[in-house]
């Protein structure tokens, strides 16, 4: 098996330095030299980027070049490591199984929480299951880290100082690495007809998208400062099962406006899993009559993703409202 593993930045190929961690410029020799002695029977090609991102300063732009690296190799590598900063990796991962879809070759994201250059790391730890996941032939594009395999528009980071930073909203992980692999039951899932797959990667605007916070106190004008010329579609990040306080009146008229300028606002539970509830005909709530469409049980991240990917297709409000609703 050939395996492309692209460095992109983040805390695994760094080091530390009297400036705190730096660029690591061996990295890519150095991984590659230890996986040359993993006893692995592929053959990888390690490559750094030459502008390394941390995971905070990844922009939608970064999601691109990521996808195009990985679209210029396609022929050439039978899978795909994409080794990335933790703070956005669930957001990268979200965005390539959009541009990406369905993967008919294995697509993995990791990281680390501590650089490969210190001796207490998950860096290999990582590195090594994702190269394991890539081995079982997998089709799609996933989200490792901690042992586990997550699909990648489930990916959530929720804990910062444990080796399992990321965990799988509102479905099973793909599968849990032990002494061998734990597989989600997927019999159903694999008699499905799945759709050709493409590679669309659309210029995403910077700005596009935006995301709405619901807070006890929130005020529209908090909105308003979010919701300027330039955003095209939002997340509201609603209470439970999708609510805010209806209550004040001005809260939904920013929303309303918003909608009708053409913005797709969709809401997500800002819980840490389940279901926002469905408009329908039937709701007659002030917050449906905005116009706002559910996301159903979406991570904020995917939707993000989602929205800046549709948007950048070029769809219209009322066509990536359908792709929602479907």
């Amino acid at each position: 098996m050939k395996i492309y593993i692209a460095n992109t930045g983040g805390v695994m190929g760094m080091m530390p330095s009297d400036k705190g961690l730096v660029p690591n410029d061996a990295f890519a020799g150095q991984l590659a030299a230890q996986l040359q002695t993993a006893d692995l029977d592929h053959d990888f090609v390690v490559e750094s980027y030459d502008n390394l991102m941390a995971g905070a300063n990844v922009t939608p732009k970064d999601w691109q070049n990521i996808a195009r690296d990985i679209e210029s190799k396609w022929e050439d590598f039978d899978a795909f490591i994409v080794l990335h900063g933790t703070d956005s990796m669930a957001y990268t991962a979200a965005a390539l199984f959009y541009m990406i879809a369905p993967s008919k070759k294995p697509i993995i994201v990791t990281g680390s929480q501590v650089p490969m250059s210190q001796a207490r790391s998950d860096a290999m730890n990582n590195v090594l299951g994702a190269i394991s996941a890539c081995e079982a032939a997998l089709k799609g594009v996933f989200l490792f880290f901690g042992n586990r395999l997550i699909d990648g528009d489930r990916a959530h980071q929720s804990h910062i100082g444990t080796w399992q930073a990321f965990r799988s909203v509102n479905a099973l992980e793909y599968g849990v690495l032990e002494s061998d692999w734990k597989w989600r039951d997927s019999s159903f899932a694999q008699l499905l007809i799945k759709p050709p797959m493409k590679i669309r990667i659309p210029n995403m605007e910077y700005g596009a998208v935006t995301i709405l916070p619901v807070f006890p106190g929130v005020q529209a004008l908090h909105w308003q400062g979010l919701l300027n010329d330039k955003v095209k579609g939002a997340v509201l990040l609603s209470y439970g099962a999708g609510t805010v306080p209806e209550n004040d009146q001005a809260l939904l008229e920013v929303l309303k406006s918003a909608v009708d300028q053409g913005v797709v606002i969709v809401k997500v539970s800002q819980c840490g899993s389940g279901r926002v509830a469905d408009n329908d005909h039937k709701d007659t709530s002030g917050l449906a009559k905005t116009g706002v469409i559910s996301g159903k049980d979406m991570t904020y991240e995917a939707v993000f993703a989602r929205l800046h990917f549709l948007i950048g297709l070029g769809l219209d409000s009322r066509e990536i409202k359908g792709v929602f609703n479907r």
